[in-house]
Parts: C-alpha cells; sequence; structure tokens
C-alpha cells in the first residue's frame, strides 16, 4: 500500500520532465524566417558546388508526409523547365510549397495558393524567384505578347521601370524589377501583410543565373 502512495506520488514528477523534454524538442524543430532563407541559400550553394544531399525523397518520407504537409517556404517560380526549385535548393518531398507560371508572376489565383500555405501551413518565409533570360519578361520588351495577354499585363510595369533606367542590360533589369515587384504585391496583400507585421512570416525575392546556378537575393 505504501508503495502505491510514493509511486502515485512520484508520478507527476516523472511525467513533468518528459513533456519538458518534449516541448524543447518541438521548439528545436521549429526555424526562424531568417534561418529558413539560410537554409535555401546553403541547398543553392550545395547544388552548384555539386554537393547535393537529395533530402527527403525516400519512402520514409513519404509516408511521414503522407497525411500533412508543413514546407517552411513557398517558392513562387517561373514554370521554365529549367528552374526547378527542389533541386537548385536541393529539398526534398514536403519541404516547399512551389507556386509556378511563366514569368514567376502573382494574379488572384497564384495568390490563394499562396496564401493557402502561409496562413493554413504555417510556411514562415515567401521567395519570388526571376530567373535569367525568362522568356514570358522578354516577350513583353519584344512585344511579343500574344499568346500571354494576361502574363504580360502583369509583367509591363517592370519592363517600364527598366526602360526608364536606361539600363544596360534591359532584360536582367527586367527580371528582377519584376521578382521585386511582385514581392511588393505581396506584402500588400492583407492576409500577408498581417502574417509580416505578426513577424510569422518575409517575403523575398531573388535572381536565379542559369549558367552558374547561383541565386542572387534582390533586397
Amino acid at each position: 500500500m505504501k508503495f502505491n502512495i510514493k509511486k502515485s506520488f512520484l508520478l507527476p514528477f516523472l511525467i513533468l520532465p518528459l513533456i519538458f523534454f518534449s516541448s524543447c524538442d518541438q521548439k528545436k524543430t521549429k526555424i526562424s524566417s531568417k534561418q529558413a532563407l539560410q537554409r535555401i541559400i546553403d541547398g543553392n550553394k550545395r547544388y552548384v558546388n555539386n554537393k547535393s544531399l537529395h533530402p527527403n525523397r525516400n519512402e520514409e518520407r513519404r509516408k511521414e508526409i503522407s497525411s500533412k504537409q508543413s514546407p517552411y517556404a513557398v517558392i513562387v517560380g517561373c514554370a521554365d523547365s529549367r528552374v526547378a526549385p527542389e533541386i537548385i535548393f536541393d529539398e526534398g518531398l514536403g519541404d516547399l510549397f512551389v507556386v509556378r507560371v511563366a514569368g514567376n508572376i502573382v494574379g488572384p489565383i497564384e495568390l490563394e495558393s499562396i496564401e493557402y500555405s502561409a496562413i493554413y501551413l504555417n510556411s514562415i518565409i515567401i521567395l519570388v524567384l526571376g530567373h535569367e533570360n525568362c522568356g514570358a519578361v522578354n516577350a513583353v520588351i519584344q512585344d511579343t505578347t500574344t499568346d500571354i495577354q494576361e502574363i504580360a499585363k502583369l509583367i509591363k510595369p517592370a519592363v517600364q521601370e527598366a526602360k526608364e533606367s536606361q539600363t544596360n542590360n534591359l532584360l536582367e533589369a527586367s527580371i528582377k524589377n519584376n521578382a521585386l515587384n511582385m514581392k511588393s504585391f505581396l506584402e500588400q496583400s492583407p492576409n500577408i501583410k498581417q502574417l509580416i507585421q505578426d513577424k510569422k512570416i518575409e517575403v523575398h525575392a531573388a535572381y536565379y543565373n542559369l549558367k552558374t546556378g547561383l541565386i542572387e537575393l534582390l533586397e
């Protein structure tokens, strides 16, 4: 009888440390927006240096995320076949929530997808990724946008800004302006703006070099 009393008395003291350390482990798994951005940069460096780890691409990972996903980053990229986020950032299944469309533009439909990941999947960073020699941006410069009129409408302001700056490389400047414009658009979205104010998410823009494989942050 005495043993039972002691056991019941000690039980809370045995359980509380387990709860505490379990809570600590959960906190350790969370990363900040700055750490998330660094993770993207580090993954890109591994890819460029032919040291990719190819993480989270096995049967165990498939089963782990089969019922729930929690991508740490949203990548808004171009549909261009040469710019595959999971490859150039050396990530795997469930790591990135990828929204891809020609010219990496953000309209109402793309915005809803991005906000879904930011609000409901708790992604902590959004990266708008422009890339070298973007065909959609070049089409706007060359005024050959018959087949991409809706996309062109969103890219034109970036091209106009580049022309006004009298840059030596109109295409590259336009691509970078476009990525930055999409970043600004996202930051003005009421839902994302609130998440930024609450320090739950950051929005960044970058430029991907097709030849070197490197990304350049545009802030």
